[in-house]
């Protein structure tokens, strides 16, 4: 027994069981719930038969002469009752590829849109009026006042590393088994070059950070703990206390490093703890405050620290004091605490 599904929207042949080009071209002209021809391709009776479910078609065919039209028929039935169980999978993967890909596409078109908004902030458009040298322009603007230009730089660099770890992302979550390469780094390093892009922004916050000196390597795959830190990292710029403290630390034993990330963050629900590395899921006060992302971030943390076979949890409100409201928004002291395994 032959079939082809395919699109009824695109055409695309979504999976068939033939081989031959000819015979899927000629079953695809089928139109008729069952009909018997004679083939002009293998010179024979072929039985076939079509239907349709939503957006889907479904062909099946057969040149086998112990097959009669009852059995036949019976075997159609069988495959109708079987393409409505296929069409409802094939509309729930393309429901979540659709999801990914719009996410991305959203993504992606904020982050460019920063870059462009720095880019004309530092340079504006109406400065290259009147067939002005480009290069001059851009040149006096920036040797007149350098230090804006180290901003936009610095805001460019945080825009173009959080699209980089979108195409990251996006790369590993489409595989079931994405490839890691997993060596002996530095974690100190890796995380102080990860959070140099977003230095500016918890400036800009007034936020004094301080990092504890580690030169113990762990275990882990570069590229998947760069996207985890730049995650991590963006969601405290968003939702850290002005005028605070970020605090890292670090701890070992002879099997795991610690990172601890320590803070004076938004407050967390008790009940948000469970769904706060659930995708699409954002806490009460970063809806409030209109700082809530698509969702994915933290999800994101979790399934690549996972991946680098480490842990992560976040504990609200570890000193159990009580909150601090700064413009009507609640803050609390919470902390990041990332396991993963040390170098061997």
């Amino acid at each position: 027994m032959e079939y082809i599904i395919n699109d009824d929207i695109s055409g695309e042949v979504l999976s068939t069981n033939i081989n031959n080009d000819l015979l899927k071209t000629e079953l695809l002209k089928c139109t008729s719930n069952y009909e018997r021809i004679n083939c002009f391709i293998k010179k024979a009776d072929r039985k076939q038969g079509y239907l349709k479910v939503n957006t889907n078609n479904f062909y099946l065919c057969t040149y086998d002469e112990r097959i009669t039209n009852r059995i036949f028929k019976h075997y159609l039935n069988a495959f109708r009752i079987l393409a409505k169980v296929i069409d409802v999978n094939l509309t729930s993967i393309k429901e979540i590829e659709e999801k990914k890909t719009r996410r991305l596409k959203h993504n992606l078109i904020n982050h460019n849109s920063n870059i462009l908004q720095e880019l004309y902030k530092l340079v504006p458009q109406d400065s290259f009026k009147n067939g002005a040298n480009h290069l001059d322009v851009i040149q006096k603007v920036i040797n007149n006042n350098s230090k804006k230009a180290s901003f936009s730089y610095l805001k460019i660099l945080k825009s173009s590393n959080l699209m980089k770890a979108e195409f990251d992302v996006y790369e590993m979550l489409d595989n079931e088994n994405p490839y890691l390469d997993f060596y002996d780094h530095p974690i100190h390093k890796v995380l102080v070059l990860t959070l140099n892009p977003f230095w500016l922004d918890l400036v800009e916050k007034k936020v004094n950070i301080h990092i504890d000196p580690f030169y113990e390597k762990a275990l882990i795959d570069y590229k998947s703990i760069s996207v985890v830190f730049s995650h991590i990292f963006d969601n405290i710029t968003k939702y850290i206390l002005p005028h605070s403290e970020l605090s890292i630390l670090f701890k070992t034993n002879k099997e795991k490093v610690n990172i601890i990330m320590s803070m004076t963050s938004m407050k967390v629900e008790e009940g948000e703890i469970l769904k706060i590395f659930s995708e699409t899921i954002s806490g009460k006060w970063s809806k409030e405050t209109d700082t809530a992302g698509d969702g994915i971030g933290m999800f994101v943390v979790k399934k690549l620290i996972k991946l680098n076979n480490g842990d992560v949890k976040f504990v609200r409100n570890f000193d159990n004091g009580s909150e601090i409201n700064y413009n009507g928004i609640p803050y609390e002291k919470n902390r990041i605490e990332i396991e993963l395994n040390k170098s061997g």
